[in-house]
């Protein structure tokens, strides 16, 4: 059982999205993006659903977004989807692994994103078709090799169809083409022909000329919305500036190809390397029908709700609970707060992917810390928290930065920290022994080697102009002491006659925590210690 009472691990696996994987999608920006291309898909199809379709019946859409932001899952989702299936006919091709990209290769690869599905779909219609005018044309007939000896053992012109699509039958091609010719032109004969034959990938051989890779495309938009009453959608993912390329999609963007959609999707240095190698296809991918970007979807907020998404999909019992979303959540900020580098949709979810086989093995109930830990050790082995002094392990992070998430528990954490910091350094003989600070209005107060007398005072607030006037009002007590050291969260230059302000970030603050957990329960270990004196040194104690 994995962590939630789920059955399976809800997170993909691989690096980049698969048509399963896709099937799940979470996060606004990502569903208002999904909800602007069904538009256009349906407008498109509404205009052409009496089955006629002209040049002006032709969108462009272009999704734009960085890396690992989730374009491609998307377009994978929105290719997936019932409602899609049924009003579309959909070609997704990666071109990042299109090689040599030229004319021929790239249509080519526009063949071979349609699915066998599709292929076996309108195979069959074009069969059933051709049987229709068998049952009034004897040349239909002859496709069939249909002929007396048929008709008198009961076989109808049906099976003899239902023996082609099951390729237990070889058709009259001859007569094929002769029928076709009758209602088709002639390049959609070809296509169909190829079809029939169940070669239909294999039209990318048969054109010579860019003008003929527009002309079948245009054929197979118009057969689709023919015989499946459906658009055709080119879904072009990871487009760049490559000449052959550009060329390519600037010919099909001016083809207006009716009852089509050309769906490219890049990223923002992809658009300006566009933009600076083809002016012309720029500025068409500048008036597109339908300019999707995805900016802010590796916000937290995105992040954390596709994170959540994948388990309540998964969540057949529905028992995921509010205070467990809670909990999960919290441990997501930290993560998203303290490193950059998973600040994007699929780096967080190979970190959740992992995380939930952690948990899973050691029978937890839920996503712990130590399942994080472990996860971006193993996965992320150089990884550290950034300008940690004392090393934190990730787990120990994150427990600190939740303990302390009131502000009231962080200054009361860090003011017993630092009283334990400097009882350590004298321990260890960098200070005197601390002495009692009781009314004074510092919270501890020592010698240094010497002989000079030392305050320190914390100064820790949500509302940092509280923080600068408790600051004030402390550097005017400095007549008590030679040094004022004022430790606060605030950024402020103060700092006069002796005294000193250091600015604390978070950072620093869980460092002197965890420090002082360490030290109350005697687990300082050789490398803690030169790490201690090292952290007392930074905030100016020794």
């Amino acid at each position: 059982m994995y962590p939630y009472r789920l059955e399976k691990n809800p997170y993909p696996s691989s690096p980049t999205p698969t048509l399963l994987d896709a099937q799940i999608l979470g996060g606004r920006r990502h569903k208002e993006a999904k909800a602007a291309v069904l538009s256009c898909f349906s407008d498109l199809h509404g205009k052409v659903g009496a089955g006629t379709a002209t040049d002006k019946d032709f969108r462009l859409l272009t999704v734009i977004q960085d890396v690992g932001s989730g374009k491609t899952h998307l377009a994978l989702h929105i290719k997936g989807l019932k409602e899609v299936e049924d009003t579309t006919v959909t070609s997704y091709v990666d071109l990042s692994v299109v090689s040599p990209k030229n004319m021929h290769s790239l249509y080519a690869a526009m063949l071979g994103g349609f699915t066998d599905e599709y292929i076996a779909k309108i195979r069959r219609a074009v069969v059933m078709h051709v049987c229709e005018k068998g049952e009034r044309d004897s040349a239909a007939r002859k496709v069939f090799n249909y002929g007396f000896m048929d008709s008198i053992s009961g076989r109808s012109l049906k099976d003899k169809a239902e023996l082609v699509l099951h390729n237990a039958m070889t058709p009259n091609y001859s007569a094929l083409s002769q029928v076709l010719a009758k209602e088709f032109t002639p390049i959609e004969v070809t296509i169909l022909k190829l079809i029939v034959e169940g070669k239909f990938r294999a039209d990318a051989q048969n054109v010579s000329t860019l003008e003929d890779i527009i002309a079948s495309l245009a054929a197979l938009a118009s057969l689709n919305l023919r015989f499946l009453k459906r658009i055709t959608v080119f879904q072009l993912d990871e487009f760049e500036s490559d000449r052959e390329t550009t060329e390519f999609v600037k010919a099909v963007i001016n083809a207006h190809i009716p009852a089509a959609a050309l769906m490219l999707i890049f990223t923002p240095s992809s658009y300006n390397e566009i933009r600076q190698a083809n002016a012309s296809v720029f500025d068409r991918l500048e008036k597109a029908n339908y300019k999707v970007d995805l900016a802010g979807s590796n916000t937290y907020e995105e992040i954390l709700d596709i994170i959540m998404e994948y388990i309540r999909h998964h969540d057949a019992t529905k028992c995921f609970t509010p205070e467990e979303e809670k909990d999960l959540a919290a441990k997501v900020k930290v993560i998203y707060d303290e490193f950059s580098d998973f600040r994007n949709v699929r780096s967080m979810l190979n970190i959740m992917y992992h995380a939930v086989e952690n948990a899973g093995k050691r029978d937890c109930a839920t996503i712990d810390e130590q399942a994080l830990d472990d996860t971006i050790k193993n996965v992320y082995p150089g990884l550290r928290i950034r300008g940690s002094v004392m090393d934190v392990p990730i787990s120990d992070f994150i427990k600190i930065r939740r303990n302390c998430s009131d502000i009231t528990t962080l200054e009361s954490g860090v003011k017993d920290a630092v009283r334990n910091l400097v009882n350590y350094a004298h321990e260890v003989g960098a200070v005197a022994k601390p002495q009692k600070a009781n009314g004074s209005g510092f919270d501890v107060m020592f010698s240094d080697p010497y002989g000079t007398k030392v305050a320190v005072a914390i100064v820790i607030n949500q509302d940092h102009a509280k923080s600068f006037e408790q600051i004030s009002n402390t550097l005017k007590t400095t007549g008590f002491v030679d040094k004022l050291v004022i430790l606060t969260n605030a950024n402020t230059s103060a700092g006069t006659n002796g005294s000193a302000v250091v600015t604390m970030d978070r950072c620093k603050m869980i460092d002197l925590i965890y420090f002082s957990n360490k030290y109350k329960n005697s687990e300082l270990m050789e490398d803690d210690s030169q790490r201690a004196l090292m952290l007392a040194k930074s905030i100016r104690i020794c």
